[in-house]
C-alpha cells in the first residue's frame, strides 16, 4: 500500500512540474506580445503602461520604495494647501502633485533602477539597440542623451546612455 502512495505522489509532482512549465511559457508569450514597437507619442502620454497615480505607484513600485508627503501652498489660491507625494529609493524619485480637489498629476521622476519597467519594456540597463527597437518612429542616434518631448502634453523625457547602456531616465512634466 505504501508503494502505491509513493507512486501517486510522484505522479502528482510530475503533473505540477508540467503545469508550472506551461504557465512559465505562457508568461513569456505574454511579455513578447506586450513589447511591439510603439509610437514615441504613445510612450510619452503613458510612460508606465498604467496611470501614474499615488495608488498605482504604491501598488506597482518595488516594496523597497518609500513615500514622503510634502504640503505646499496652491499657486493660485494661497489659502488652499496641496500635497506632493515623493516615492523614493536611493537616488530614484517619482513625484505626484495632489491638489486639494484630489486631482493627481505626475510631475517628475529620476529613474536609475532597472526594476522600474516603463511601457514597452523600457528600463535602465537595457542596451541602446534594444531601446530603439521599442519604438516605431524613433531614429537611431548615438548621443549620450536622447530627449523626447511633447509640447501638447508638456512632457520631457531624457534618456541618458553610457557605453551604449541606458543609465538614467529623467522625466519633467509641466503642470500649471
Amino acid at each position: 500500500m505504501n508503494h502505491n502512495i509513493v507512486k501517486h505522489c510522484l505522479v502528482i509532482l510530475l503533473i505540477m512540474m508540467i503545469f508550472s512549465a506551461c504557465s512559465s511559457t505562457e508568461k513569456i508569450k505574454k511579455s513578447l506580445v506586450e513589447t511591439k514597437p510603439l509610437a514615441k507619442d504613445n510612450f510619452i502620454s503613458s510612460p508606465f503602461g498604467y496611470e501614474p497615480t499615488i495608488k498605482n505607484f504604491s501598488t506597482y513600485l518595488p516594496s523597497s520604495y518609500k513615500q514622503q508627503i510634502y504640503t505646499t501652498k496652491n499657486k493660485y489660491y494661497s489659502n488652499i494647501t496641496d500635497s506632493i507625494f515623493r516615492f523614493y529609493h536611493k537616488k530614484n524619485e517619482l513625484f505626484v502633485y495632489k491638489t486639494n480637489s484630489k486631482r493627481e498629476l505626475f510631475v517628475a521622476g529620476n529613474i536609475y533602477d532597472s526594476r522600474i519597467v516603463l511601457h514597452n519594456g523600457v528600463k535602465v540597463g537595457m542596451n541602446r539597440s534594444d531601446f530603439f527597437k521599442c519604438f516605431n518612429d524613433l531614429k537611431f542616434n548615438a548621443k549620450d542623451t536622447l530627449r523626447m518631448t511633447s509640447k501638447q502634453a508638456g512632457n520631457s523625457y531624457n534618456f541618458i546612455f553610457k557605453n551604449d547602456k541606458l543609465k538614467a531616465i529623467k522625466i519633467d512634466n509641466y503642470i500649471d
